[in-house]
């Protein structure tokens, strides 16, 4: 005969912390694995609301997550209560399934996160108008080599993707790598770059730019000169003061710092192999290959996918 022990109840108060803390599992340890499902999709939900449709208004998104959780709370004590003695309870349920299925989940969340894609939120405006200040953004990490996730490397390859003049990547910080930056890739390995009074030249040839409506940033009154530039199949917008200085005021040691000659008109550089000449779109607000040199190709973590502002 088997163990009485397998027919007992799940603990109200378990099943109300667990549903507070973790939804789904919550409803596993109560042996409802739709409701589970349910939770889980809900949670989504939630952090889409917060990502498309409440940014800025983060207390609004943490107060509709924090009601689904007590709402769960309260399910789960309930079925508890309800669950009756003599119903068998699925592996699930019990601890050691429940503790495998958490890790499962967790294992592959970093995972994808490790070697798939990854979100990161942007900070500053040196990408504007292209990336809002606190804007959300989806990074594919494959064929880029350089996988790891929350400051832990798991290992790194050989790049495999192409990086492309005209490309948003993140990337770490060649000063301190646990800095995550993102930037346009202007200037590819054995490209002659210059930018001069404020003109981006790629090879002795001038990249393109005409003027569009000029743009209001949110931290400022005068409205930005904003110009539409095009590298190779991307077409973007960038941001033009024209009261700032064309030459750079503050340059670091990085580097193959020698092959950048600096003059009060900009700065002209020849990329060395195995590294790429990054700029802000909004190029007067921008800390970028200008002032602290170039990016290592290993130091790229993958390139931008998805904006969501």
């Amino acid at each position: 005969m088997e163990s009485t022990a397998i027919y007992r109840k799940p603990k109200k108060w378990t099943a109300a912390v667990l549903g507070l803390i973790l939804q789904p599992a919550g409803m596993l340890y109560v042996a409802r694995p739709g409701w589970a499902a349910v939770y889980l999709a809900l949670s989504v939900l939630v952090v889409l609301a917060n990502m498309f449709l409440l940014r800025g208004r983060e207390p609004v998104g943490e107060a509709i997550a924090l009601l689904l959780a007590i709402i769960c709370a309260i399910h789960a004590y309930r079925l508890a209560r309800d669950f009756r003695e003599l119903l068998k309870r699925p592996w699930y349920s019990r601890w050691y399934g429940l503790v495998g299925v958490i890790a499962a989940f967790a294992v592959l969340a970093l995972a994808a996160r490790a070697f798939l894609f990854e979100p990161f939120r942007f900070q500053s405006a040196s990408m504007a108008p292209t990336i809002e200040a606190r804007a959300h953004l989806i990074v594919r990490k494959w064929g880029y080599g350089n996988y790891g996730t929350y400051g832990i490397h798991f290992m790194k390859t050989v790049m495999s993707s192409e990086v492309r003049r005209g490309d948003i990547v993140v990337f770490e910080y060649p000063e301190d790598r646990a800095l995550s930056y993102g930037k346009r890739v202007v200037g590819l390995p054995g490209d002659r770059i210059s930018y001069l009074n404020k003109r981006l030249k790629i090879n002795d040839e001038e990249v393109q730019t005409r003027r569009i409506a000029d743009y209001v940033q949110a931290d400022r009154s005068i409205p930005s000169r904003r110009y539409l530039e095009r590298l190779g199949e991307h077409e973007y917008a960038i941001l033009i003061d024209p009261e700032a200085p064309a030459g750079v005021s503050i340059v670091k040691a990085f580097p193959y710092r020698e092959r950048c000659a600096y003059t009060a008109e900009g700065l002209s550089c020849r990329v060395p192999e195995g590294q790429y000449f990054v700029l802000g779109d909004n190029r007067d607000n921008s800390s970028d290959s200008r002032v602290w040199g170039f990016v290592p190709a290993i130091n790229i973590i993958g390139r931008v996918q998805y904006i969501l502002q």
